[in-house]
């Protein structure tokens, strides 16, 4: 076995997109939402419930629970954004396809946000920036040997579901926290500044 296979076989992956702009909803305005998303099967996955977390700072907000995945409106490190976080195994896929296929599941409930019409446009969502969450520390520990294993994943995203990203996995946080990896389309020179 290699150093690198136990980051191989990550299952339990997040993603999250920050909102772009400093508005966030509230989370009185997510509930109806998401319970409105549960009647109508919005979005995919068995959806069970809401639950609300408000109470907690830089907390996970409000949380779509479903038995697939959980979609919450995260305010971890005073970032709001949605974060899809997978909790059942997406079986024969690749580490690249599993990935692949919960950045698609977050873009989706982004897009489902951005157009409730309880909203009334009032949000956006970031599409050249994109937070990784490894939540599995025995599988993705926070070291350099997780990170470069998961690091190939990430960037692929710039080819498939988030072409806006295009640039290099990074790692953030403390190494004591869940291994983190943030795609994030480089910055434009500004005019004149060489």
């Amino acid at each position: 076995m290699t150093a690198h296979a136990p980051t191989a076989e990550l299952q339990r992956i997040g993603v999250k997109l920050c909102l772009d702009g400093d508005q966030a909803p509230s989370p009185s305005d997510l509930i109806p939402i998401f319970h409105r998303w549960i009647r109508e099967a919005a979005v995919e996955g068995l959806l069970i419930d809401v639950a609300d977390y408000s109470h907690v700072h830089h907390g996970p907000g409000v949380m779509l629970i479903a038995h697939e995945g959980d979609y919450a409106l995260d305010m971890a490190d005073g970032r709001p954004g949605l974060l899809y976080q997978r909790k059942q195994p997406l079986a024969g896929a690749s580490l690249a396809e599993r990935v692949a296929e919960v950045a698609r599941l977050a873009l989706a409930a982004c897009d489902r946000l951005e157009e409730a019409p309880e909203l009334g446009g009032r949000v956006r969502f970031r599409r050249d920036e994109a937070l990784v969450i490894a939540n599995d520390r025995l599988r993705a520990p926070a070291t350099e040997a997780s990170f470069e294993a998961l690091k190939p994943a990430v960037e692929a995203l710039a080819d498939g579901p988030l072409p806006a990203a295009r640039g290099e996995a990074r790692q953030t946080g403390d190494l004591r926290e869940r291994l983190t990896l943030v795609l994030k389309a480089p910055s434009l020179p500004e005019p004149g500044l060489d």
